[in-house]
């Protein structure tokens, strides 16, 4: 994989500067993205407890144990809308790959909610204490789970990094094979589809910190096997077009070409220069 992400450091900064910059929609809500169902059933508990909060601090508990719990609250629900917001604007395989992370957030994030209301309640007046009641039993039913196309998504892709490839042919063909597999689970099959998913990974390229080489190397091979692969899984779809979508399909399609002879340039000179 070091050498497909060292193909793809010098393609993807060329391609910034040689190739048409265009205007790419980036998906901002999680209905279309990966972890659709478990960002609802976190944006659920954030509601009815965002609710509740507001009761709690008009009664003002006098306690200090509820008082640090109120405040542990607050900050519990700023990290649990982190999760869903980067949901909302990360790669879909980078969200498949990361599934178990964000799975096991979101079941820590519904623990914490429980913990601290639970010493909430005792310190605040009955009724109230009782709408903590109804809280916490939602709390304890909500379930977490990734859905079948994620995980198998997850796992196609999690299979690279596995496996021991004995030459670049037999490499390349174990790649085609799980982008294909992957961006099809996770409905990358347009080129309209193709081109918001490599603007999603280059604008998180942009914000990852250089302390965090694994994610960025990460990043980069997702880049570089959408950008090598991208004429396996592009798939038009099919019925009519109207003329600004053809328009725009041209225009994505012209981007991936430009970016696919860089990166076959790339590679022609350093095996010239061998």
């Amino acid at each position: 994989m070091s050498c497909a992400v060292s193909e793809l450091n010098s393609t993807f900064m060329m391609s910034r500067n040689c190739a048409t910059v265009l205007e790419i929609p980036i998906v901002s809500n999680c209905k279309d993205k990966v972890h659709h169902s478990l960002c609802l059933e976190l944006q659920r508990l954030i509601d009815r407890i965002s609710l509740i909060i507001l009761d709690i601090e008009s009664a003002r508990p006098n306690c200090k144990l509820a008082m640090e719990a109120l405040c542990s609250l607050n900050l519990t629900l700023a990290r649990a809308k982190s999760v869903i917001k980067d949901c909302s604007k990360c790669s879909k395989l980078y969200l498949a790959i990361t599934s178990r992370r964000i799975l096991s957030k979101c079941q820590k994030l519904r623990n914490a909610f429980e913990l601290y209301l639970t010493e909430i309640q005792g310190a605040v007046t009955i009724p109230l204490a009782d709408k903590i009641s109804a809280i916490l039993h939602d709390l304890r039913s909500a379930k977490f789970s990734l859905e079948f196309t994620e995980e198998e998504a997850r796992k196609v892709l999690l299979s690279l990094f596995e496996k021991n490839f004995s030459d670049k042919a037999s490499m390349e063909k174990e790649e085609l094979e799980a982008i294909q597999i992957a961006t099809s689970r996770l409905e990358i099959k347009s080129a309209l589809s193709i081109l918001v998913e490599k603007a999603t990974i280059k604008n998180q390229l942009d914000e990852v910190n250089e302390t965090n080489p694994k994610e960025k190397e990460l990043l980069e091979y997702l880049l570089y096997l959408l950008i090598k692969n991208r004429k396996s899984i592009c798939q038009f779809e099919d019925g009519d077009h109207s003329p600004t979508h053809d328009f725009h399909d041209q225009s994505f399609e012209h981007e991936l070409v430009v970016e696919e002879a860089l990166c076959e340039k790339k590679v022609n000179d350093e095996v010239g220069d061998l």
